[in-house]
């Protein structure tokens, strides 16, 4: 495809979003500081052609740059980016330059504590990826993107993420595939060999590094409550099981089961954890759902002592774990089962080879990598899944997987699958 067709590609789609913008009075993008945190899409028309534009300024990108870019990029952007947007994170830069303003670069590397000339190579890199600008030569202010790391918690606490978990893993990855490649071991992990950790992630930082284990928290409950129900409520005909009961598996502090029992009012719910998410859970539940939900304490992986239920349900817990420990997950339910009974899977998806479009598919590898580096771990494709349950025990039967994109206008949201299956004992 020539660059005139991929250009008049990118002006049939930016037309559309344009006349989107317009019909529904949304200020339109931009990158400096009043510009819009997001706009949102909500008709499928501009939906795709979002996705469009997308797909095609990303393919146009490596046309124009050729085939060497992606190797260059490495060495030349890549870890510019990592460098300067760690840089800017721990030395607050973003809170020191006032909004709405700006200052003198003096002053605002002064506030950070750094040297003049690093604060300048700094940002002077943040600004080519639109984080803060120079309006006059020496001065620095905000744009849209510097201005969001002052003002939302959620951005903060994911660049914690970023610089505190995932940067130092990056580094031993190399090491991890050499001494460990192929482990199911989540202290095999790179993160682990970069944190000389004994136990898997959550319980290493909740032991050692409480102050990270609390960003990492919040970062993870912040995206869970970025979803509105629907992605909850429709991703399955929950009506259709009358008054059931659910044991909602590491349900942490009943985020789902309370978006589950304020739409289907005959569901009654056990959400379980470990003690202290359970307590924190049952402080929070409104009084109106207390006759339907109810917190146990339990981890996973011990026998489930909730027996007969008609419905367990895991949400975000697979992708967490290896086979072989999520294979331990579903041999504890045994015990617990009744012919008929219903294991549901809502777990971050990797689409299958072949069906997305790369910039698409690069978010979804994106994702599968960061649980590689963490756990060890991945986000499941339909093929492993089968694989995965069948190892488990035949006797667990698969009745379907069932992709669902994310919510439109989500950006940051994992791309979701409900894996469900039938226990024929």
């Amino acid at each position: 495809m020539s660059f005139t067709e991929l250009a008049e590609l990118i002006l049939q789609d930016a037309k559309v979003l344009d006349k989107y913008i317009q019909e529904n009075n949304l200020p339109p993008p931009a990158l400096d500081a009043n510009g819009p945190a997001r706009t949102l899409f909500t008709s499928q028309e501009s939906l795709s052609a979002r996705a469009g534009l997308l797909a095609n300024t990303h393919k146009l990108h490596h046309l124009t740059q050729g085939p060497t870019a992606p190797w260059l990029g490495t060495v030349n952007g890549a870890f510019g980016d990592a460098m300067t947007s760690a840089a800017i994170y721990h030395f607050k830069i973003a809170d020191h330059v006032p909004i709405g303003g700006g200052a003198p670069f003096e002053e605002v590397a002064s506030k950070a504590g750094l040297a003049l000339r690093d604060f300048k190579m700094i940002v002077r890199y943040a600004m080519s990826n639109f984080i803060f600008c120079e309006p006059r030569p020496g001065f620095i202010a905000h744009t849209a993107s510097s201005k969001l790391l002052t003002e939302n918690k959620l951005i903060r606490s994911l660049m914690s993420m970023g610089v505190d978990e995932i940067f130092p893993g990056i580094v031993k990855e190399i090491e991890a595939l050499e001494r460990y490649s192929g482990s199911e071991e989540p202290t095999e992990s790179a993160w682990a060999i970069a944190n000389d950790a004994r136990s898997p992630l959550f319980a290493e930082l909740a032991h050692h590094h409480p102050s990270r284990a609390e960003n990492m928290a919040f970062a993870m409950e912040s995206l869970a409550t970025m979803f509105s129900d629907v992605i909850i409520v429709e991703a399955y005909d929950w009506a259709s099981m009358g008054a059931a009961t659910i044991v909602d598996v590491g349900g942490g502090k009943g985020f789902v089961s309370r978006q589950l029992a304020n739409h289907f009012p005959q569901l009654s719910f056990i959400v379980q954890d470990l003690q202290e998410t359970a307590d924190a859970g049952r402080g929070q539940l409104p009084a109106e759902l207390q006759d339907r939900i109810t917190f146990m304490t339990h981890d996973f992986f011990t026998e489930q002592p909730v027996k007969g239920a008609d419905v367990y349900f895991f949400r975000a817990i697979f992708h967490d774990w290896p086979d072989k420990y999520c294979i331990q997950i579903l041999h504890n339910l045994i015990p617990a089962l009744k012919n008929g009974a219903k294991i549901i899977i809502q777990d971050p998806f990797t689409s299958d080879p072949l069906t997305m479009q790369p910039w698409q598919d690069r978010e979804c590898r994106s994702s599968n990598l960061r649980m590689k580096l963490f756990f060890n771990a991945c986000d499941r494709e339909t093929t492993e899944w089968r694989e995965l349950i069948e190892k488990a025990d035949p006797r667990f039967k698969l009745k379907g997987i069932k992709p669902r994109a994310r919510e439109p206008g989500n950006e940051w949201g994992p791309k979701m699958a409900l894996v469900e299956i039938v226990w024929d004992g």
